[in-house]
């Protein structure tokens, strides 16, 4: 028989293992984000396309890397493509996020986490001595080393990072590990497929094949996707549409999120009437759920930001304040 047929027997008794040995075979993966976590219908699902999008400096990298650090820290593999940042700085992000969960006052911040790589920060000894210098510093060490094997970053370039790449890249997880990674692309445009195309072709193949890899291995990818000009033009919100290159982004994907401001698209009676002039909503960034196959739609939730830690507080809310499409200047 033809193996990509399943007979719907052994598709309920498959159901029936998973649910008697639970542990055996896990389809979900928790972001770490307990309210997304609740919007997604528990987490990241096996064979889920996830595309992460919003405007420029937002923090898509830093919300994708929390979620991987997530993942590894529970103890599973973790394959990130980083086409933007060396695995150095990634790695300053994670210790100083780590450094900031301990709760100590003044935690260590990336900033000083990449002086002290660098070797910078004007004291002498290894990263352990430097880094335990600063509050919890040594402690947030400790934490990533205990799952540092778990978390892998593949240095990504536009030349020789295709498609059959990533596809041999997580077999060799999955081969090496036992079970599928989470598989992080930062970010799907700069992916690029095995001939030359045009850019809507391109980013179509792209999309449609990074489906199939989780559909394949079976894992949830978590893609982050760049905006076309329409969506980063002053006064609009941020929508799936707005995703650069191909109507196959919103069509292809399971999940489809979108990181904004939450200054930018409030509703101006908000910031006429809160304190500061509404300058606190700066802080926050609002995640909406703009696709989810598998719950609901539209979901609105806040994170604050802590940029200076390299994280987002994973404690947010569900957005009470009215948000609109267009920051315009009448009600």
């Amino acid at each position: 028989m033809d193996p990509l047929l399943t007979p719907l027997h052994q598709v309920l008794d498959r159901v029936d293992s998973r649910l008697l040995a639970p542990e055996s075979d896990v389809r979900i993966w928790s972001t770490g984000f307990p309210l997304l976590d609740d919007a997604l219908g528990g987490g990241l699902r096996a064979g889920a396309l996830n595309l992460l999008a919003g405007s420029q400096g937002e923090g898509k990298t830093t919300f994708a890397l929390q979620v991987a650090r997530s993942v590894a820290g529970s103890g599973r593999p973790v394959l990130f493509f980083s086409f933007e940042l060396e695995a150095e700085a990634l790695l300053q992000k994670v210790i100083a996020a780590e450094a900031a969960e301990l709760g100590v006052e003044n935690p260590i911040s990336v900033y000083q986490v990449r002086a002290a790589f660098e070797g910078t920060d004007e004291m002498t000894g290894g990263l352990l001595e430097r880094l335990g210098r600063y509050p919890g510093g040594a402690d947030a060490l400790e934490r990533v080393a205990g799952y540092a094997p778990s978390m892998l970053i593949h240095r990504s370039t536009t030349t020789h990072t295709n498609l059959d790449v990533i596809a041999a890249s997580v077999k060799d997880v999955l081969s090496e590990a036992g079970e599928p990674p989470l598989v992080v692309v930062d970010y799907l445009q700069k992916v690029r497929p095995g001939q030359q195309l045009d850019e809507e072709a391109a980013v179509t193949q792209v999309t449609e094949r990074l489906k199939d890899i989780a559909i394949e291995f079976e894992c949830p990818v978590l893609a982050i996707s760049a905006s076309d000009r329409a969506g980063l033009e002053p006064g609009m919100r941020m929508r799936a549409r707005n995703m650069k290159g191909s109507t196959a982004l919103a069509y292809e994907a399971d999940v489809v999120l979108i990181l904004a401001n939450k200054a930018d698209i409030v509703a101006r009676h908000h910031l006429m009437y809160s304190a500061n002039n509404g300058e606190h909503f700066k802080t926050w960034s609002v995640l909406t759920v703009e696709k989810n196959r598998s719950g609901r739609t539209g979901a609105e939730v806040e994170f604050r930001k802590d940029f200076t830690s390299g994280r987002f507080l994973s404690d947010g809310h569900v957005v009470s304040e009215k948000l609109v499409d267009e920051r315009v200047f009448t009600e």
